[in-house]
């Protein structure tokens, strides 16, 4: 039985609906945690994660998915996953990270309204919840 290696683990506000946007390899910013072999992610409200530390990129990786809000951290079981894509000027060193997320069974609604019509990968999305 084949288990791939531990990747990334995710914390999410709580039901977050929307662009999540990581920078990766930014200098003078701070790194990521490890956590159990994972690489932690605390996307904040905002959406816009900032961090000098390198990407996991290999493929396959076993990824972990979390909602944090004052109440405490509980897994993701709600999440549902959108598209994505990174973006890397030549010459540089930083990785740009994006993907959206939806939750709850809104996934084909959210497309519809924010992604169809809206996408240039040209232009950064707007990181962050949707607006509603």
């Amino acid at each position: 039985m084949f288990f791939p290696p531990k990747g990334n683990r995710y914390y999410f506000p709580e039901l977050y609906r929307g662009w999540v946007c990581i920078h990766y390899n930014v200098e003078g910013t701070p790194q990521l945690t490890i956590e159990d072999g994972y690489l932690v992610h605390k996307i904040p409200e905002n959406g816009l994660l900032v961090t000098s530390s390198a990407p996991r990129l290999i493929a396959p990786v076993r990824d972990e998915y979390y909602y944090y809000s004052n109440k405490g951290i509980r897994k993701a079981k709600e999440i549902e996953h959108g598209g994505g894509y990174t973006k890397q000027q030549k010459l540089k060193k930083e990785i740009k990270l994006y993907f959206w997320i939806s939750c709850c069974g809104h996934i084909k609604s959210d497309y519809d309204k924010y992604i169809k019509n809206h996408m240039d990968i040209d232009a950064d999305p707007e990181c962050g919840r949707w607006k509603r």
